[in-house]
């Protein structure tokens, strides 16, 4: 009789499970050892995009700070000035738009006016010469003003240009424009127009 000798190991089929699971847990290790790499990476280029946008804007607010830094002093001397002057002429200027106005002569037109602490000045237009007169006459004999002033007449000729300077045309009368400067008698105007 032969002896019936093996020696090759008999293979259990319960070893093959075990090598399937670490395989797969292999795989799943890999998969997210790569996950977790590509989002370190994905992570680091936001970081690099976000610190580019953040130096971005770190400039804009120090160029926005600059610009209100200049623009700001501007606006606080504007407001200073502008309470300070306030602060001064605390008159009523509608009576002394009514008195300059009642005071003109017929045929005359008040351009502009405007209003600093101690007078007004003003631009109007006239017929003649001696309705500038006229006018400065009775603006001086005015209580609400202490002093006029013309700082200057100009000639305005109403109508087309002559082609020729040869040519004098009679039809057109120029009109006299009128710079002046009022004094205003503040003791005068805060009694109400009344000595």
């Amino acid at each position: 009789m032969v002896p019936d000798i093996n020696l090759i190991p008999k293979l259990e089929k319960g070893q093959q499970g075990p090598k399937l699971i670490y395989f797969l847990l292999a795989i799943v290790a890999i998969l997210v050892l790569s996950l977790l790499v590509w989002q370190y990476f994905d992570a680091s280029a936001q970081m690099t995009e976000l610190q580019a946008k953040e130096s971005n804007l770190i400039t804009e607010r120090d160029q926005l700070l600059t610009d209100l830094s200049i623009a700001q002093p501007v606006n606080q001397n504007t407001l200073e000035q502008s309470l300070s002057f306030v602060e001064k002429v605390s008159y009523p200027v509608s009576p002394l738009i009514t008195e300059i106005q009642g005071l003109q002569p017929s045929n005359s037109y008040l351009r502009n006016y405007t209003f600093s602490a101690e007078s007004v000045s003003i631009s109007v237009d006239f017929e003649t010469l001696s309705d500038v007169a006229t006018y400065v006459s009775r603006l001086s004999k005015s209580g609400y003003f202490t002093d006029g002033q013309v700082l200057s007449i100009t000639n305005s000729d109403l109508g087309e240009e002559l082609d020729s300077e040869d040519e004098t045309n009679f039809d057109v009368i120029p009109r006299q424009s009128a710079q002046i400067t009022l004094l205003i008698d503040e003791h005068f105007l805060a009694t109400g127009g009344v000595q």
